[in-house]
């Protein structure tokens, strides 16, 4: 599978993505307005959706949970 067919991301890979530690990713995950998707115990961001929430929230400071 190439990167270009990845629809939804795990925390790990938005930590990787965004360089950043782990408790982190999960504060970013959990920051009101995140499209995050629960599924169980495991925490699912759809490509598109992020796309979208980053050119939304482009210079923005992002508050933390």
């Amino acid at each position: 599978m190439q990167n270009n067919d990845i629809v939804m991301f795990s925390v790990k890979d938005i930590r990787d993505m965004f360089k950043c530690s782990l408790s982190q990713a999960y504060g970013i995950v959990n920051s009101n307005g995140f499209p995050s998707i629960r599924l169980g115990g495991k925490i699912l961001i759809e490509k598109k959706a992020l796309e979208n929430w980053l050119e939304k929230n482009k210079g923005k400071k992002v508050f933390l949970n």
